[in-house]
């Protein structure tokens, strides 16, 4: 059976494994090794096995996982949500960008942004996510990315994320959205058409509190280009980590799913307290 018509629950589980097993291990091994034998001549140095490069068996399984997760064909996993976030945007403002960013963000994101992106030759301009009209004034020549988020950590604004993506191909736009709130089980941005999925692990995604990880997921082509940016800033996940962090996507579906209905429940009975219109 094609790995997209598994249900979601099953991906999480079994998606990315290595097949056949490594010595009949029903769990992938945690590959806690920095030095790799070489032995495909002529290839590129981002080919070579070293963690920093992220392409250790540990890596490269939970990227699958990853990908298969979100319906992408590709996906990176970082040392936190904020090496995937500034790595990426690194990446696609290339020199002297300008980045088109909704106007309610993470706080780390946020102080990037506005803080180190000048700094390094960038510029940045906020827009309303929800007001697609107000967007266009905002364009630049040099203008690279539009970047939103599910939905705002901590406020919970929701853009309109159908029109994010048709602006984005509308203008050549690289379309880049933090899903971390969401995670794929309520909100899938690469099949609505975002180009760029991040996300921090470290929240629902693991959901275990035991580790610090982000996530990159999208197109080969994008994630190749963020790769080897990382491999250049070092912000590598250790396999252990990525160990946790495949053992928590396990359990993903179901977490968020009771998550899902507590939140409701809970929103059910603050609505009909007596004192909800005071």
């Amino acid at each position: 059976m094609n790995e997209k018509e598994l249900g979601l629950g099953t991906r999480a589980i079994h998606a990315g494994r290595v097949d056949p097993r490594i010595e009949g291990a029903a769990v992938m091994p945690i590959f806690q090794c920095s030095v790799y034998e070489h032995t495909v001549e002529g290839t590129d140095y981002h080919d070579v096995r070293y963690p920093r490069l992220s392409n250790l068996p540990n890596h490269t399984a939970l990227a699958r996982k990853l990908a298969a997760l979100e319906g992408a064909e590709d996906a990176l996993v970082t040392a936190s949500g904020m090496a995937a976030i500034s790595t990426t945007l690194l990446q696609v403002l290339g020199t002297g960008g300008h980045l088109l960013i909704q106007d309610q963000l993470y706080g780390g994101t946020h102080a990037f942004v506005t803080h180190d992106l000048p700094s390094l030759g960038h510029q940045y301009d906020f827009i309303s996510p929800d007001d697609a009209a107000s967007w266009p004034a905002k364009l630049r020549p040099n203008t690279r990315a539009v970047y939103v988020e599910t939905m705002t950590n901590p406020l919970l604004k929701v853009a309109d994320h159908r029109a994010v993506v048709a602006f984005a191909r509308e203008h050549s736009l690289v379309s880049i959205i933090d899903n971390t709130f969401a995670t794929p089980v309520n909100f899938q941005p690469i099949e609505v058409g975002f180009d760029l999925s991040l996300h921090s692990c470290t929240k629902y995604m693991n959901g275990h509190t035991d580790l610090v990880a982000g996530a990159v997921i999208g197109s080969t082509e994008n994630v190749q280009g963020i790769r080897h940016r990382l491999g250049h800033l070092g912000g590598c996940l250790d396999p252990h980590a990525c160990f946790l962090l495949d053992r928590g996507l396990k359990t993903l579906v179901l977490r968020v799913e009771r998550q899902n209905a507590n939140a409701m429940a809970l929103a059910g009975c603050l609505a009909e307290h007596r004192r909800s219109a005071a």
